[in-house]
């Protein structure tokens, strides 16, 4: 028989499960997209109830930085823990070299890529 905390683990991992496949979703059909990933907890397979989705999406847009990550977040209005980072594909190219970033995309799963990214 399950506990309650069992249960709740559960139901918590599904809804991670479903966020994903919502996010990808609705982030693919947005212009510009090229590439959407996960990194952190959830890309390493940690799935309970301290884990949120570490979201990494590359996009041609000319919006600042905080503006676009306003926009993402408000689209995607997710029922779990998020963290959006949004980079324009030269911003990518530029952050991906060193730093946390590259760390970070050392465990990166990649669920959507539409073309090459970046241009260096």
């Amino acid at each position: 028989m399950s506990s309650p905390l069992d249960l709740k683990r559960e139901n918590y991992k599904k809804l991670l499960e479903r966020s994903v496949l919502e996010l990808v979703s609705k982030l693919q059909s947005l212009k510009g997209v090229q590439r959407i990933s996960l990194f952190g907890s959830y890309a390493r397979g940690r799935r309970d109830l301290m884990t949120d989705l570490d979201v990494l999406v590359v996009m041609e847009t000319a919006e600042p930085f905080v503006e676009r990550l306003h926009r993402l977040y408000c689209l995607l209005a997710l029922p779990v823990d998020a963290d959006i980072l949004c980079y324009t594909p030269d911003e990518f190219s530029a952050l991906k070299a060193g730093g946390w970033l590259k760390y970070a995309l050392e465990g990166e799963v990649v669920l959507y890529a539409k073309e090459p990214v970046g241009r260096g």
